[in-house]
């Protein structure tokens, strides 16, 4: 029997079972992919439930904490008016306000005063009053958008008897771009359906279909159960594996179909893979007695090559062979081809180096004629601009000389002398500025600086300038402060710079933008415009010294060409970077500073507050508690029902950090936080000589009397348990306190 024969009889008594095992393999890797893609639909069809829920419920929160206002209780329709458009969801969620009769009264899709319809809704205006619950309505048709809507409505008893509901209307908008949030693979169909089986929100082919019957057999299952799934035919016609389960406040349906195609393809991309496996085993096992019979013949082959090679003066490369002395040969065969190879490499490099002297040769001639051609341009520049400012300082001269007693014209002379002489300071300034520079001769006077103050100091340096020329300056900064160290007067001559640069470049009422982000530990500033824009061939020496853009004949831009050279300079003594941009001629440019930030690892910065943001307070107050939602809600009341400064913060390091800048006159601490107790927050507090006569208010879930009595050592004045009144709050911090002394505490469940 031959060596061949023998190893392929090896090999299919070794495959025969490989096929059947992969067989059973197969079938069992089908149904796993198939239970994967289906439990993938189980997964998504819970994540839009929770999503729905989510929405629900914080639209159910806001209507409720809406339905406190003091305007609502005094009967200030407008102003309550005013604060339910702030509670409205984006623009596809709004609020109405309906009384007893169902009639309504605030309705924020419209402005105050407008006409509301005359058709009340008095049945579910009696059935929310009467269950005192949450009611979430089906699809139906608005009464003012005229369009389909879904309503959440919740009732809002009044001290005085008084009874209202509080609805958000939702368009069937708002819940197709919840979805929308939600990851769902290309092909599958997500919906949401009404407890009456019509669509509320579709993903995929949503016109025409939203407010239309769901089919008939999804409807009949959702009813019977609270999540499954089938197997069914979608409303287009398609086959598909469907997936369903309900809103736990609403009680809709959300349904994710996928084809059962998709699904079906997984499982059988599996079967063709191990397959594939099964025919590559099988190939790999009849090349393996072949293989074994060539190796001594392509050892031979290949010295064959490698002399052929090494006598057409190319080297061989090296080849390992089982075979000792087929090896030694082939490494002879390399050596001599290596040492071929360092003598020719010893030729080429010769020629490189004379090659390379000639073309630095002529590099350092073009370099040189090009700098020559700058100075020429920078002399005839410099005249032209020096010139300038001295004919009106002549004549002005020679207008004081003939009529030096009139006073008109005395003044008149001294203004033109004044602007043309710092029109010549500034000129020599820069001059200065970038010799100081170039020469190194510049040091920074480094300091901790906001970069707020810096660009507004550079804003109101071009303000003359801007304003001339009728430019719409845009500012966009992050919400909170951007800290960085520097030289404060040299960062704003930075900025001024290319803002001045912006305005002059840009025809009259242009539109300039200054963006600054955060990116990496670096400050990001970007200053663009939409003006002359810049030419390919200048974007790479725009800042480079005396180079510009082509003027026009009557040179109204003005300046030497050394503005961006000085604004380069300056941003690498900081140790940043400055890069031009421009899609090209009349599209705009864009300069951006980028600049090393001022790593901040301790507290977190204060909350920005923008200059025309005060309100005039009564009270500076603190709220610390780790429930975002809680603390947010408490202090938009207090602002807006008692007028106070309100600062929230979330753990305990945070509120020690930024007690004393924020001077705070009230603390409201949560007991349960993050870091430390609101006990220790508060004696850390309390033994800060500031604060010992502040008022404490401990606001917690834990409300036992031994809870109350630690409070009381703790230092607090008051203690509330969860959930408090607002108003209640609202009363404690309008009492009177007195100087120098705590009075006993006062405990409210």
């Amino acid at each position: 029997m031959r060596i061949r024969t023998y190893l392929f009889l090896m090999a299919a008594g070794i495959l025969v079972p490989v096929v059947v095992f992969a067989g059973l393999a197969l079938d069992l890797l089908q149904n796993a992919e198939r239970e994967a893609a289906l439990r993938g639909l189980r997964e998504t069809s819970n994540s839009i439930a929770l999503l729905v829920d989510r929405e629900l419920y914080s639209a159910e929160a806001a209507l409720r904490v809406l339905g406190g206002s003091p305007s609502l209780a005094d009967g200030d329709l407008k102003a309550f008016y005013t604060q339910a458009r702030r509670a409205n969801r984006g623009s596809t969620g709004w609020t109405v306000l309906l009384d007893e009769q169902g009639r309504q009264l605030i309705n924020t899709a419209l402005p105050y005063g407008s006409a509301l319809p005359t058709r009340g809704a008095p049945a579910l205006v009696k059935h929310v009053i009467t269950t005192q619950k949450t009611y979430v309505s089906d699809v139906m048709n608005g009464p003012v958008i005229k369009g389909l809507v879904t309503t959440l409505t919740v009732p809002v008893p009044i001290d005085d008897g008084k009874r209202y509901v509080l609805t958000v209307a939702f368009s069937t908008d708002h819940f197709t771009r919840l979805m929308a949030s939600v990851d769902v693979p290309p092909g599958w169909l997500a919906a949401i359906i009404d407890t009456q089986g019509r669509f509320i929100a579709r993903n995929l082919n949503h016109e025409g279909r939203i407010g239309t019957p769901a089919r008939p057999e999804l409807a009949a299952a959702a009813r019977k159960a609270h999540s499954g799934q089938i197997r069914h035919h979608t409303v287009e016609g398609i086959e598909a594996f469907d997936v369903f389960t309900h809103s736990s406040l609403s009680g809709w349906t959300l349904a994710v179909a996928a084809p059962a195609e998709l699904i079906e393809r997984s499982a059988r991309h599996a079967a063709f893979v191990a397959a594939m496996g099964l025919l590559a085993a099988m190939l790999c096992a009849a090349a393996l007695g072949v293989y074994c019979g060539r190796q001594h013949v392509r050892s031979i082959a290949r010295a064959v090559k490698a002399a052929t090679d090494l006598g057409a003066g190319q080297a061989p490369r090296q080849v390992f062979s089982r075979v000792a002395e087929m090896n030694e040969l082939h490494n002879a065969l390399h050596a001599a081809g290596e040492q071929m190879l360092q003598a020719q490499a010893y030729r080429r490099t010769a020629e490189a180096d004379r090659q390379a002297l000639l073309e630095a040769e002529k590099s350092a001639r073009q370099m040189a004629e090009q700098q020559s051609s700058a100075k020429d341009q920078f002399l005839a520049m410099l005249g032209h601009e020096l010139r300038n400012p001295l004919a009106p300082i002549s004549t002005a001269a020679q207008l004081l000389r003939l009529q030096p007693d009139d006073a008109r014209r005395v003044r008149y002379a001294s203004e033109v002398i004044s602007r043309q002489v710092e029109h010549m300071n500034i000129l020599l300034g820069d001059m200065l500025d970038v010799s100081r520079v170039t020469r190194g001769l510049v040091t920074l006077d480094i300091d901790d600086l906001e970069l707020d103050a810096i660009l507004d100091r550079a804003l109101e340096q071009t303000h003359g300038l801007v304003e001339a020329a009728q430019h719409r300056v845009e500012l966009s900064l992050p919400p909170t402060p951007i800290r960085l160290r520097g030289d404060r007067t040299r960062l704003v001559q930075i900025f001024a710079n290319l803002l001045d640069n912006a305005a002059k470049y840009t025809p009259p009422k242009g539109s300039i933008g200054v963006k600054a982000t955060v990116e990496d530990g670096h400050v990001v500033v970007t200053v663009s415009d939409n003006g002359e824009g810049l030419a390919a061939e200048l974007v790479p020496r725009v800042f480079d010294l005396f180079s510009q853009g082509e003027r026009k004949p009557d040179r109204a831009q003005g300046g030497l060409g050394l503005g961006l050279a000085l604004v380069q300079s300056l941003v690498r003594l900081h140790g940043g970077s400055v890069a031009a941009s421009s899609p090209g001629p009349g599209q705009g440019s864009s300069f951006t500073v980028t600049l090393p930030c001022e790593p901040r690892d301790s507290a977190p910065l204060p909350p920005r507050h923008r200059r025309g943001d005060a309100r005039g307070p009564v009270l500076r107050v603190m709220i610390v508690d780790d429930n975002v939602d809680g603390a947010i809600s408490l202090s938009l009341f207090l602002e807006a029902a008692g007028g106070h400064t309100v600062c929230t913060y979330y753990d305990a390091g945070a509120a020690l950090a930024w007690a004393a800048p924020e001077a705070p006159d009230v603390f409201i601490l949560d007991i349960g936080l993050p870091d430390i107790t609101g006990y220790d927050l508060a004696r850390q507090l309390r033994a800060m000589p500031q604060f010992h006569d502040a008022l404490f208010i401990a606001l917690t879930g834990y409300g036992q009397p031994q809870d109350r009595e630690r409070a009381r050592e703790a230092g607090f004045d008051h203690h509330l348990a969860k959930p408090a009144d607002p108003q209640h709050v609202l009363e404690l911090l309008s009492r009177p306190r007195k100087a120098g002394g705590r009075r006993p505490v006062s405990m409210r469940s």
